[in-house]
């Protein structure tokens, strides 16, 4: 058994045995999970949002409209929006 502890800031550092075992890297993310009297951190892939091609679009937008750029909701809408103007 390895023992950590909580520090200031709310931060614990996991054990190099564990770092190993898993092969984590740093700056990954994890799902922070409450079981009965334990917490589970389970390692997750984060995915962008939007492709390069969508941001490249974005930012021409941004420069072409200036302030008189259309407000579309996040999400779908805005995907649907970007990608009908990228072309």
């Amino acid at each position: 058994m390895t023992i950590a502890r909580l520090k200031a800031k709310n931060q614990i550092t996991l054990p190099q045995l564990v770092i190993d075992r898993l092969k984590l890297r740093p700056n990954e993310f994890f799902q922070v999970d409450i079981r009965a009297n334990y917490v589970r951190l389970i390692p997750v892939m984060i995915e962008p949002r939007y492709t390069p091609d969508e941001l490249t679009a974005i930012d021409r937008l941004v420069e072409k409209q200036g302030p008189k750029a259309k407000t579309v909701k996040a999400g779908k809408e805005f995907s649907d929006y970007i990608k009908r103007i990228a072309k």
